[in-house]
């Protein structure tokens, strides 16, 4: 639920330092459009059928063939595959590496490449709109319309391809939502002995990188992106990743398998605390008394953007104790085993990481705390409580 805290002054002149006057009202006003203005006209367009979306089942139906990893084989009757994971090996199709939105041959946006079943095309509004504000508006025009031959104009060419691409370039939306597609797609290229290429966004920020090789994809197997579309000849489609532990298992398995920090450098201890003081939004601030009072009980205070993925992977694997604001810098509990998770809120509360600590058997508490602005404030003497 919006509230009018997510347009605030202090939020934006952040926004604002961080990143430059242009690019933060850009973001404000991508921000409104999205959660505002778009989702109620483009429902009603796509529900009028003037702009057709594909779901699961029509993305079976388009498929020469599936492969569904619960059985290691290609299936003859994907409708009845209900839950299991599978990749979609589609005979032509368009992708827009900058959120991973897919298409098929005839520009019709593909569901399952941005969002699972349930969520109802809202991810794919969500994306439009992010096409709408960073793409040209011949692009992002014919994208609502499905002109293909303008995508054309714009695409390059890759013959075999499976998107690596997270619709928004953010860590939990990377490790939770993408990278478990890559298990699905390997499983895929290990039965075919089909070489795939992965296409991943350009420019992007380092952990993600630093993710690609702690799970063994070398450099020659990836296409960065350098078009704004491309046009694919054999489209791998993977199933968008459901909530399950085997999901972040495999994940955690293979990065810790091939992690070797720098100890020295991590100082890792048993009982952490992620600070989002360089953050735009949900900073603590009293911050410098909660770590007072943290250290006391022997926790640490950490800057994971100061740290390497490896490094991040280590800390939390030790941890005992994982306390931090909402953000993605609590994805890496996908990291721990049998740790506790502290997480503190202000005036939004959202369920992410609680699932998350659910599916993988964490033990898991929630502060609220006083709201300021977009910031928080936290009890003192209530933490200490919970952490006792």
């Amino acid at each position: 639920m919006w509230t009018p805290r997510d347009f605030s002054y202090r939020k934006f002149k952040r926004k604002w330092e961080h990143d430059g006057l242009t690019r933060a009202i850009q973001a404000s006003a991508e921000f409104a459009t999205r959660k505002l203005v778009a989702p109620p006209a483009l429902h009603g367009l796509i529900d009028r059928g003037y702009i057709q979306t594909l779901n699961r089942d029509d993305l079976f139906s388009l498929s020469d063939r599936v492969y569904a990893s619960q059985y290691d084989t290609y299936v003859d009757s994907p409708v009845n595959l209900g839950e299991s994971e599978f990749v979609a090996d589609l005979d032509g199709g368009y992708v827009f590496p900058s959120t991973g939105l897919g298409t098929d041959g005839a520009g019709r946006p593909i569901r399952e490449t941005v969002e699972p079943p349930r969520k109802g095309n809202n991810f794919v509004i969500e994306t439009l709109v992010w096409h709408g504000y960073h793409d040209s508006p011949r692009l992002s025009g014919a994208l609502l319309r499905g002109d293909t031959s303008v995508f054309d104009t714009y695409a390059k060419s890759i013959n075999v391809a499976c998107p690596l691409c997270p619709r928004f370039t953010n860590y939990y939306h990377w490790m939770k939502e993408t990278v478990p597609k890559l298990r699905y797609a390997r499983e895929y290229e290990s039965v075919t002995d089909i070489d795939i290429t992965y296409l991943v966004p350009s420019d992007v920020p380092s952990w993600l990188d630093e993710t690609l090789d702690l799970l063994d994809i070398p450099e020659t197997k990836i296409e960065r992106a350098t078009a704004p579309v491309y046009q694919i000849d054999r489209l791998l489609i993977p199933s968008f990743p459901d909530r399950k532990p085997r999901n972040y298992q495999w994940t955690r398995d293979v990065i810790l398998n091939n992690a070797s920090p720098d100890r020295d450098a991590i100082g890792a201890g048993n009982s952490i605390y992620i600070s989002r003081k360089n953050a735009i939004e949900r900073q603590v601030v009293n911050e410098r008394e909660i770590a007072t009072m943290l250290s006391k009980h022997g926790f640490e205070r950490y800057f994971l953007e100061n740290h390497t993925v490896q490094e991040n992977v280590v800390l939390f694997n030790e941890a005992d104790i994982v306390i931090g604001p909402h953000g993605a810098g609590l994805t890496d509990i996908i990291f721990s085993s049998n740790v506790t998770v502290i997480e503190l809120f202000g005036s939004k509360v959202k369920p992410p990481y609680e699932r998350l600590a659910e599916t993988l058997g964490h033990e898991y508490k929630s502060v609220r705390c006083r709201p300021q602005s977009t910031d928080l404030v936290v009890d003192i003497d209530r933490l200490e409580q919970i952490i006792h």
